[in-house]
């Protein structure tokens, strides 16, 4: 049996792993490092948002890559429903206790995103 801890790291390892030799592996390491303390200080709701928001662009593609892991992520752990295409519908349709709930869970698996990041990824943001 795992800890969550470990559930955790398994699910975001595959995900690091896969953009560290990638071109814009640099800002997603960046990013990754940025995103927990962006929904310690804004909320989740908002985190989200900013993600999908900066996610549309060419240049800021890393921002859309981080949000999907994300939600692929929470349905691996079963957070979220595993028929859910949109992490940031599905948490502004959920009540405060669930919020409270799933903000946990993702900062959880976005201090996996910052630690796995920083060792995997050894390019800097160009």
């Amino acid at each position: 049996m795992q800890t969550n801890n470990q559930r955790y790291a398994d699910a975001v390892f595959n995900h690091v792993q896969a953009v560290a030799n990638q071109e814009n592996a640099g800002k997603y390491r960046t990013l990754c490092k940025k995103a927990g303390s962006l929904v310690r200080n804004s909320g989740l709701m908002q985190t989200l948002a900013f993600m999908e928001a900066k996610g549309h662009k060419d240049s800021e593609y890393h921002h859309h890559l981080l949000l999907d892991h994300l939600r692929r992520e929470m349905i691996d752990l079963h957070c979220i429903p595993a028929n859910t295409p949109d992490l940031s519908a599905h948490v502004r349709q959920s009540g405060l206790p669930a919020y409270m709930v799933l903000t946990r869970q993702a900062l959880l698996l976005l201090n996996w995103h910052k630690r796995l990041a920083e060792t995997l990824i050894t390019r800097e943001e160009n």
